[in-house]
């Protein structure tokens, strides 16, 4: 959520989307579970799929090699 925020103020972004500023101070700071209903408002507001409000990562370490 840090990358679709920019550098915007926490206040202004979290009011622009209806999130409450510690919600999403909680969500950035990974403090808090995220869920079904919030990713589905997220993907609205933010106009993206699920996978688009997360991280890439990197599988080539997980097969063990």
């Amino acid at each position: 959520m840090k990358a679709k925020r920019g550098d915007k103020p926490l206040r202004e972004f979290a009011a622009r989307y209806a999130l409450s500023k510690d919600t999403v101070a909680r969500i950035e700071s990974q403090d808090q579970n995220v869920t079904i209903d919030m990713l589905e408002h997220m993907c609205k507001v933010f106009r993206c799929d699920v996978g688009d409000l997360f991280p890439p990562v990197d599988v080539s370490s997980a097969d063990g090699e």
